[in-house]
């Protein structure tokens, strides 16, 4: 069997000639880089502090203009992406955990414990998770980022966790699973030394499109009034936009920006997955 280095090398050259990957990484990166530089780059430190005049159009001195409160609102924009960026991060990264260890484990393992972990995944899958998020989220009153991202994170895990566990079912029959068997090693030990490192292109694709979903679930939440109700975030500034007439007289600059940056981020994140899977799946090369 080829070295990490020798199956690596090849994917990782084709991931970097593969543009719709490419493409979408410098765009995500950008946005990215551009919410962690807010601290430095944002005209006003203080995002939620009136600096000028209400509903000024975009200028000079307001590059994307000002709020009905008369914030500006390219300070807004790039904390907010900064916020945004982060819940929908950690949130992605808790899913991601939680579906590996109820997939992976249990779809290996077998017996009583794939049936107790495959019952929790599927009723967890007949829930209707947005709605689910949006009970908690009401019950919370308005959570800090940190728990509005374990929120998103704990329920946005059954789908993950289903295909872990399908290729993880999978891979119990190969031979090199079986050898391992013989040479004494404990089905755990297996599933974590010999079957997780085989998935990691997998759980990499899954864990972009998780993130996308991520992102998604909380614009949807802070777009409706119930994220985080003292800080600033993406979903936060349409919520205040269109809780002000932002629409009905034409304040454009209000709304437009982090809708521009929420589809930028959503469709960078798809591309990147397209070209993953591009890469990754053998029935795609050379597509």
């Amino acid at each position: 069997m080829a070295g990490p280095r020798g199956v690596w090398g090849p994917l990782l050259g084709s991931l970097v000639r593969e543009k719709f990957f490419m493409g979408g990484l410098i765009i995500i990166l950008a946005v990215a880089l551009m919410g962690l530089l807010a601290p430095y780059a944002a005209p006003s430190k203080n995002f939620l502090a009136t600096v000028g005049p209400p509903n000024q159009p975009p200028s000079l001195k307001y590059p994307l203009g000002t709020t009905g409160f008369g914030q500006d609102v390219l300070s807004q924009l790039l904390f907010g992406t900064r916020n945004t960026l982060f819940v929908a991060t950690v949130a992605a990264l808790i899913a991601t955990l939680i579906g590996l260890a109820l997939g992976i484990i249990g779809g290996f393992l077998g017996g009583a414990v794939d049936a107790v972990f495959n019952f929790l995944t599927n009723t967890f899958l007949v829930i209707p998770t947005f709605t689910m998020l949006l009970l908690v989220a009401a019950i919370v009153k308005h959570p800090s980022l940190q728990l509005e991202a374990i929120i998103i994170g704990a329920f946005g895990w059954p789908w993950g966790a289903r295909s872990y566990r399908s290729f993880a079912l999978s891979m119990r029959s190969r031979d090199y699973v079986t050898v391992a068997r013989l040479n004494g090693m404990s089905g755990l030990n297996i599933a974590l030394t010999e079957v997780l490192p085989q998935m990691l292109p997998y759980i990499a694709i899954m864990l972009v499109m998780t993130l996308n979903g991520s992102l998604m679930a909380d614009v949807g939440l802070d777009a409706i009034g119930l994220g985080p109700g003292n800080t600033i975030t993406l979903g936060l500034m349409l919520n205040y936009a269109w809780g002000w007439g932002a629409l009905v007289y034409n304040w454009w600059w209000w709304w437009l920006p982090p809708v521009i940056v929420i589809i930028l981020v959503a469709t960078s994140l798809t591309a990147v997955a397209m070209g993953m899977d591009r890469v990754f799946n053998p029935r795609l090369r050379g597509t």
